[in-house]
């Protein structure tokens, strides 16, 4: 037990444990300087790494939460997360425009971009988390142990205190306690479910921004989104209980506002992707009914060409041919298609169109056409064959889309 009386924390090990309506002294956590009165409030929130690990970021709709006040001395009061979060955007956006920038032959730049994309996203995971103050590796419902504090700060605290009958550790005697604020709860409020809003709505413009710079390669921030709505969620049901006369008309123009950006931004990708998704499918079903009349139009041009002779029922078997041809011209130009295989729905067009044009030519030879004609229109097929071979070529070539 403590020799004097029990202030409402203590050491323990690396870390401060403390009672929640504790006050600490008036020192840097950091580094146990005098913070002359100065406070900065903390808002944590514990998950269990298991918890986590299971359910991602729905666990924090179910986290503990604590809110303390740390003194910091002067130098300590001004934090690099900020500086480093706006550096790192800066490289982000960078390199997302040097993508959408460069050719397809450039090696150097996408390489750098590529350095600099994860440099940038390592940035602001570090200054989301690496430079964090202090964070709570425990919280009950009396209690809170913090991680964070300098060596010294740690030495200055008192030993722990004799715990009671069952474990129970003991707790300050908040009788006399001022009940909170109406007004600063209702601001408090406020600001969780503000907070949650903007997450949502940073997600979903991470979500809109990549997909509209980076066609068919879009990152969507599922953590953000999921997370944001979770506090925001929760922060509503905190925020609508506070009593109404403390909640303004414009933080909830405020909050619905950001919502409505965030729902815009990721309603757009979402119609946007579903509208791709059924014009792939059309694109698709266009391609097999084509791939059917091309079949017909080669089977029946390889067995005419294996004819002895030329009569006039060869010449109108290569007017069926045209005819099978066209039928899959006219399907595909019908078809909608996604912007990235405009080009091959385009090749295919004028190929079968190409092919439409020489089996009419072979259809007007007779009996008493040369030798040189037959082998003119011949050359033209093979040449147009060898074209849709490349064209396939192409195809497969292309990377698929990626999400």
């Amino acid at each position: 037990m403590f020799a004097s009386q029990f202030t409402g924390y203590w050491r323990d090990g690396k870390r401060v444990a403390m009672d929640r309506n504790a006050v600490l002294p008036d020192r840097c956590f950091k580094c146990n300087e005098p913070a002359d009165g100065y406070r900065r409030t903390v808002k944590l929130t514990h998950v269990p790494l298991g918890a986590e690990m299971m359910v991602g970021a729905i666990a924090y709709a179910f986290a503990k939460q604590a809110k303390v006040e740390i003194g910091l001395c002067e130098r300590h009061r001004r934090s690099r997360a900020t500086n480093i979060a706006l550096v790192s955007l800066a490289v982000v956006g960078a390199s997302i425009l040097v993508f959408t920038q460069v050719h397809a032959t450039d090696v150097v730049l996408p390489l750098l971009a590529t350095v600099g994309l994860i440099g940038g996203v390592i940035g602001l995971l570090y200054a989301a988390v690496g430079t964090r103050i202090v964070r709570a590796t425990k919280i009950t419902d009396t209690h809170v142990w913090l991680k964070g504090a300098g060596e010294s700060f740690l030495a200055s605290l008192p030993d722990a205190p004799a715990v009671g009958a069952g474990g129970t550790l003991p707790t300050l005697d908040v009788a006399n306690v001022a009940p909170a604020d109406p007004a600063v709860a209702a601001a408090a409020a406020f600001r969780d479910v503000r907070n949650g809003a903007l997450t949502f709505l940073a997600g979903c413009i991470v979500t809109f921004g990549t997909y509209a710079l980076l066609p068919g390669r879009y990152f969507i921030a599922w953590g953000a989104v999921i997370y944001g709505l979770v506090r925001l969620v929760r922060g509503a049901r905190v925020y609508l209980k506070v009593p109404a006369e403390h909640r303004r008309m414009g933080q909830a123009l405020m909050l619905v506002a950001i919502v409505s950006a965030g729902i815009f931004a990721g309603g757009w990708v979402v119609t946007n992707e579903v509208a791709a998704v059924t014009q792939a499918n059309e694109f698709d079903a266009a391609l097999t009914s084509a791939a059917q009349f091309q079949t017909q139009g080669a089977r029946l041009f390889r067995d005419v060409m294996n004819r002895d002779g030329w009569s006039p029922q060869d010449a109108a078997d290569m007017r069926q041919v045209a005819s099978s041809y066209g039928r899959a011209a006219d399907v595909l130009t019908a078809s909608s298609v996604p912007a990235e295989y405009a080009w091959y729905r385009d090749g295919l067009v004028r190929n079968y169109r190409e092919a439409v044009d020489i089996a009419m030519l072979f259809s007007r030879l007779t009996g008493a056409s040369t030798q040189g004609e037959f082998d003119a229109l011949t050359a033209k097929w093979s040449a147009r064959v060898k074209d849709l071979g490349q064209l396939q070529a192409r195809l497969e070539a292309q990377p698929t889309p990626s999400r």
